[in-house]
């Protein structure tokens, strides 16, 4: 039996309330200077992982159950909106499948991984009509802010066509997309051997700018579709600032210069310090406290992230800021780096030596307070306990460039 509206909107509160719990504790872990510190306080937090995953699945099977969860045109039958398929020989369903636009990193989307809508056409026939095919045109775009995306297709009756689309959002018209913002998604049906058309709108939201949702909610399943690996547009090892920056580092090398997996193993391990000196002294990179934030009401769990030369400018950064910065500068002198997330938080890994997958890994945040020895330590011991509790996720950044195409952002 399908869930009522009340059965949702209970399941939701309860999620909301394990979720509140979870983020109170991710913020009493990751605002110590030393996140691994307190080892009670971890277990505390993996256990109200538990808690939370258990009513999130509750929530995500009755949401699945209901057949108009993410639905904005059925042509099924006749309502007071749109003609039916009696009427139009056709059936059409629509759903949504990304009621938030990831603006930042839209471009880098898949769309048969990561489609804005999913769309199933179906002839049938209609009253008076002998034509033995239908020609269709399905088309879709965000109002103002996208091209259109158009499917073209020819139908027999009783066949059945699906697709997905994702409209080219307008780089110039989203550059100024800097807080969420309501917008309109258009999709029409037209039937290219008559006059028929069907004109649907639904309202979603455009992420702002400098936001990156690590996930969003599809609307029809109910479950959160996986963004992080779009970190890795946020490297970006060719930044004139970093590339200067860079050079000041090398002076803090014993050489003098940065050299990456050129002459030796023993070489590695200088040279991610000088930059952890470098970001520490000349940088005077400073911690500042934002954990990733899941917004289960809004439909997206996103993480403020500036650009790296935004923080080497701001002179701050947030786990996730220190990350993709750090990772920049790897990347930069041609090291191998990956972005470390666990739950509420993002550390940073380096490969030992090219080729090798053995990874050491550095905590970010204690850039300002530590020496690179205790950062060191600090995300050693996390990654340990994550990957106990097989919670850890590792995206190299070879991988992210390689097999799924993420390029830097500038």
């Amino acid at each position: 039996m399908a869930p009522t509206t009340n059965d949702l909107v209970e399941l939701n509160r309860k999620e909301y309330e394990v979720r509140t719990n979870v983020d109170r504790l991710r913020r009493e872990v990751y605002q110590q200077t030393d996140p691994s510190s307190a080892p009670e306080l971890l277990e505390e937090l993996a256990k109200a992982e538990e808690d939370l995953q258990a009513v999130e699945q509750e929530r995500i099977a009755a949401q699945e159950l209901d057949p108009n969860s993410g639905l904005i045109l059925d042509t099924k039958k006749d309502t007071s909106t749109h003609r039916g398929s009696e009427t139009t020989g056709l059936e059409a369903k629509v759903y949504v499948k990304m009621a938030h636009v990831p603006t930042s990193f839209y471009h880098l989307l898949n769309m048969a991984s990561t489609p804005l809508l999913t769309c199933t056409v179906r002839a049938t026939k209609r009253l008076g009509d002998k034509s033995p095919k239908r020609r269709v045109r399905i088309s879709s775009y965000i109002e103002s802010y996208s091209a259109r995306a158009i499917n073209t297709f020819e139908l027999a009756i009783n066949e059945t066509h699906e697709f997905k689309q994702l409209p080219t959002l307008f780089p110039d018209r989203i550059r100024d997309v800097n807080e969420l913002t309501r917008a309109t998604l258009n999709v029409v049906v037209q039937d290219l051997d008559g006059s028929l058309e069907l004109h649907e709108t639904e309202p979603i939201w455009l992420v702002a700018r400098s936001s990156a949702p690590l996930a969003v909610m599809d609307p029809q399943t109910g479950h959160w579709q996986d963004l992080t690996r779009y970190l890795g547009a946020f490297v970006t090892p060719n930044a004139p600032s970093l590339m200067t920056f860079l050079r000041e580092a090398a002076r803090l090398h014993p050489d003098g210069h940065l050299v990456g997996y050129q002459g030796g193993p023993e070489r590695v391990v200088p040279q991610v310090k000088a930059l952890f000196d470098a970001l520490k002294t000349k940088a005077e990179i400073t911690y500042v406290n934002s954990v990733i934030d899941f917004n289960p009401q809004q439909g997206f769990a996103s993480q403020r992230v500036r650009l790296p030369r935004e923080s080497l400018a701001d002179k701050e950064a947030n786990c996730v800021d220190g990350t993709v910065l750090f990772a920049s500068l790897l990347e930069g002198i041609s090291m191998s780096p990956a972005i470390v997330l666990v739950p509420g938080h993002a550390f940073l890994a380096w490969e030992t030596w090219r080729g090798s997958n053995a990874w050491r890994y550095l905590e970010t945040t204690m850039i300002g307070s530590s020496t690179f020895e205790q950062a060191c330590a600090s995300a050693e011991k996390t990654a340990e306990f994550y990957q106990g509790a097989k919670k850890l996720r590792m995206w190299s950044l070879s991988e992210l460039r390689t097999k799924f195409g993420i390029t830097p952002m500038e």
